[in-house]
């Protein structure tokens, strides 16, 4: 079974180096979920599930245009907190943790908000 991973190569002076789309959606992956209010990465819409990378992380998809990265995520926001706050913090969180830690152009952090997780013990008492 073959894989279809991309990559994005950077060559320097003692070499190049090549990073994988699996490595910047993990990156993505983890600074979202720090954000106060995102519940969960993903999708509740099958066809989104079915459709999306094999290789992306959960929720997260990466494009990949020569030197340029493009960061799709979708996620499920806290019953309570602002959706426009916790998604610009989302993009401001995976735009830094990737940019510093790949040290790629990233043209843009696209947040996809697919719903809203409230509390089970809330749900529960009623």
């Amino acid at each position: 079974m073959a894989e279809n991973k991309e990559y994005i190569a950077m060559s320097e002076e003692g070499g190049s180096v090549v990073i994988s789309d699996e490595v910047i959606a993990s990156i993505a992956a983890i600074a979202a979920n720090e954000i106060e209010g995102v519940a969960s990465l993903g999708t509740s819409n099958m066809a989104d599930f079915i459709s999306s990378k094999k290789n992306s992380a959960k929720g997260v998809k990466v494009v990949l245009d020569g030197s340029n990265a493009e960061i799709n995520l979708t996620v499920s926001v806290k019953r309570g907190f602002v959706i426009p706050t916790v998604a610009k913090a989302v993009q401001d969180s995976v735009f830094s943790a990737v940019e510093s830690m790949t040290g790629i152009n990233i043209t843009a952090v696209n947040v996809k908000v697919s719903g809203v997780a409230f509390d089970k013990e809330k749900k529960a008492e009623k």
